[in-house]
């Protein structure tokens, strides 16, 4: 049976995004503003099971473990993103610009695992 992860995953956050929407839009509910959190992480992991060499690494024990650290950042960047448009958008909060250094910080470290269990072992 082939691994369908990222569906699960694409599925989950899109049914997120539409309760989000609603609860924000027609209900005028702030939980609405917190839904998208969870929603943004399951469309990066839907986004990374569906590459082939970051499926690949779940086929060994360190590599698995490599793939958690891997979404755990990607995960973690995105939602220090999210947070940080909700302060500024939502709240016209500018100390949410704050929150671009771990979004950053997170993001150059995932690029740099990216790199050292993906990209150099290729080449």
């Amino acid at each position: 049976m082939k691994d369908r992860k990222n569906i699960l995953f694409l599925a989950i956050g899109v049914l997120l995004s539409v309760v989000s929407k609603l609860l924000q839009f027609v209900y005028q509910a702030k939980i609405g503003d917190f839904i998208v959190i969870p929603a943004a992480v399951f469309f990066v992991l839907a986004i990374l099971h569906s590459l082939p060499a970051f499926k690949a690494l779940y086929r060994t024990a360190k590599g698995a473990r490599q793939a958690n650290i891997m979404a755990t950042l990607a995960c973690s960047a995105v939602v220090s993103f999210q947070i940080m448009m909700i302060l500024i958008i939502g709240n016209n909060n500018w100390l949410g610009l704050l929150l671009l250094v771990p979004f950053i910080a997170l993001g150059a470290l995932f690029g740099v695992k990216w790199f050292q269990n993906i990209v150099k072992p290729k080449g």
